[in-house]
């Protein structure tokens, strides 16, 4: 164990770096760094930023940097600064120190000239430190000369989800920013060291989940980049380097994953010599094709609502949350993940993803009996199968909460996503207990449900969107919704409607519990052999509630103008009470003078995509197809950027409540 130990500190002095000004001896030294991957420097990026002489703060590191490597100082670019560097030099009065409140305070170096290096083992978990003793090491000047500097320090708490602090035991010397902190017990590199606190000891360090903040960043030398999702393919690099060390054969000294496999904290079926092959065979896959597949993939493993924020973007992350099963199944947690994984990449790289199958295979021979059928059922389908299992959906759901003059005015919101009817997981709710104006609720919906779609996701099966509104707010254009787009690490181009590349329909939020008459309409209609259009009028009064129940089994209400109030929200309320689920209506104000010809014109339109659509299963979709031919302005297309659809199954019907008060009456 002291061996061990003493050889982990050995590797780590070997890629801890200076950062210069310059890529010479003499340059001015600024602060300290870590290799993390072949030619990639991983420091603070308030480092990079110096003081003039009346205290204004600038950025020192346009021209590049010089990195010092084992005895050489090489030239460096600094590509990537979380955050910007306007960001971290405007705005600050003259003589103002708050490196601490930088936030996550991380820069990426390329090395320009090439050298030999090792690179630092960067931990895949996710978790806080679990050990208390750390080390932490940088270089310092002390008069003229530098020196390496290695300190063991305790980790005392977390500030928020991505910082830990250092004991004020532990003194940190000026110019150990920017450097690693590792974990003794476990081999691993934790963190990265941010700020000391001044006069005194002890201090900060950011936790290597804030890296995932790269997949949103710019690159400030774009010929260097990292590519469009620069965190995934840091991550992929440093771990091919890793299982490249591991598998050569030839004599050397001991790697990191060597040490880890000699220290005696470091138990488990799942040794880190497995983990350095599951994450090399990772690093070859293609990326996950949103953040929420990872979430959703180990969320199989370890049950629903296990994953929390920092939420996974990576292969590696998810794998990093599964040290731990509540069943305590080391071994059957990790193999599952990966069989799932290679299921998810097949159909875009079977050749990668048949080797990380065949290791995880080799690794599940000695699970017992029972754990192994449980495998057996993650084969992979072969070319061109289909999916067997339904795809999930997505519910947002804005419920009345207060009333005024019979019309709701605030709202508590809940998004679930919907694997099956008994099968619902709350992934956000509005935490205002009195809700908030709709307007509101609307805004505050679109990033979560950006996040919940990326769960939602089947490989290659956009999920649905079913958005459960009360009547008077069925005119609201969900379908033109682009949930997300201030999210990080999306692309920067116009965005489609979801409506045109999901199906995304309306569902009435005061159906709870289901009516008979809804239950019974809902089964004339998936038993009819064929949709028919029931034109209703949008200007003026419906046929009421009796007619409306006893319609042709095949019957889809359709009205051309707008049903959130006046006649229409009548007639729209009576087609709900009658116990239609089906309906489709223009989100157009309509004529006041009574229908014209762009009525007309839209019945046809609505009366042939029912006929299109072959039945009530099918009608979300061509709804969709319609809203994607309007958009791209396919010639003769419907205004389908226009069209509301109501697609409420009774079959799977809403929950009897919300996180919030229940719907007031209709």
């Amino acid at each position: 164990m002291p061996e061990a130990e003493g050889r982990l500190r050995e590797l780590a002095r070997e890629v801890t770096v200076a950062v210069h000004a310059a890529p010479h001896e003499e340059a001015e030294f600024w602060g300290s760094g870590l290799l993390v991957a072949p030619r990639w420097v991983l420091t603070c990026a308030h480092v990079l930023v110096r003081r003039d002489s009346l205290g204004r703060r600038h950025w020192a590191a346009g021209d590049g940097v010089g990195v010092r490597v084992g005895g050489r100082v090489v030239p460096g670019a600094v590509v990537y600064t979380l955050p910007s560097p306007d960001a971290i030099t405007h705005g600050w009065d003259p003589g103002d120190d708050r490196e601490f409140e930088i936030f996550p305070d991380l820069a990426l170096i390329r090395l320009t000239a090439p050298v030999e290096h090792g690179c630092a083992w960067l931990s895949d978990r996710a978790v806080p430190p679990v050990t208390r003793t750390v080390a932490a090491l940088g270089w310092r000047r002390t008069r003229d000369e530098l020196w390496t500097w290695d300190g063991t320090c305790d980790v005392v708490g977390n500030d928020g989800v991505h910082v830990f602090r250092l004991g004020p035991d532990s003194e940190i010397p000026a110019g150990v920013s920017g450097s690693l902190v590792v974990d003794l017990a476990h081999g691993r590199v934790i963190g990265v060291v941010k700020a000391r606190r001044r006069n005194r000891d002890g201090g900060k360090a950011v936790r290597l989940t804030a890296l995932r903040g790269l997949a949103g960043a710019r690159p400030l030398v774009p010929e260097l980049s990292l590519g469009p999702d620069p965190y995934q393919q840091l991550v992929r690099e440093h771990d091919r380097w890793h299982f490249a060390q591991q598998r050569l054969l030839r004599a050397g000294r001991s790697t990191w994953i060597d040490v880890q496999g000699r220290l005696d904290t470091v138990i488990g079926e799942w040794t880190p010599y497995d983990r350095a092959e599951a994450l090399g065979l990772l690093a070859e896959l293609p990326p996950p094709r949103s953040t929420g597949v990872v979430q959703r993939l180990v969320e199989r493993v370890l049950g629903p609502g296990t994953v929390r924020d920092p939420l996974p973007v990576a292969w590696r992350d998810g794998h990093g949350l599964l040290y731990e099963p509540e069943s305590g199944k080391q071994l059957l947690a990790f193999v599952t993940y990966l069989l799932l994984v290679a299921r998810e990449v097949q159909g875009q790289d079977a050749l990668a993803a048949g080797e990380l199958r065949d290791f995880a295979t080799r690794r599940a021979m000695s699970l017992p009996a029972p754990d192994r059928t449980r495998l057996a059922g993650l084969d992979v389908p072969g070319p061109g199968a289909r999916r067997s299992e339904q795809g999930s959906s997505v519910l947002v759901a804005l419920a009345p909460v207060v009333w005024e003059e019979n019309r709701p005015v605030r709202f508590r919101w809940e998004i679930q996503l919907v694997r099956s009817a008994h099968d619902r997981q709350i992934t956000t709710v509005c935490d205002q207990r009195d809700g908030v104006a709709f307007d509101e609720a609307v805004a505050q919906v679109q990033e979560p449900l950006a996040l919940a779609l990326d769960r939602a996701d089947e490989s290659g099966r956009p999920a649905t969107v079913e958005v459960a509104l009360p009547v008077h707010h069925f005119d609201t254009a969900v379908h033109l919704w682009v949930p997300g787009t201030g999210l990080p690490g999306r692309p920067h181009r116009p965005a489609r409607p979801m409506g045109t590349r999901r199906p995304v329909v309306l569902r009435d939020v005061e159906r709870v519990p289901p009516p008979p008459e809804w239950r019974e309409r809902w089964r004339l209609l998936t038993g009819a052999g064929r949709l028919t259009a029931l034109p209703l009028p949008a200007g003026g009064h419906g046929p009421g509630y009796e007619e409306l129940r006893h319609a042709e089994a095949g019957a889809v209400p359709v009205l051309c103008g707008r049903v959130g109030g006046g006649a229409a929200l009548e007639t729209m309320m009576d087609v709900l009470d009658a116990g239609h689920g089906v309906a489709l209506w223009l989100g157009a104000p309509h004529p006041p003078e009574g229908c014209g010809t762009d009525c007309d014109t839209f019945r046809r339109a609505a009366a042939a995509l029912l006929e299109r659509a072959g039945g009530p299963a099918g009608l979300p979709e061509a709804v969709r197809a319609s809203r994607a031919e309007a958009h791209d302005h396919r010639p003769g297309a419907m205004d389908a950027a226009r069209l509301m659809l109501l697609y409420d199954d009774a079959d799977l019907p809403l929950p009897g409540s919300w996180a919030g008060d229940l719907p007031a009456p209709r």
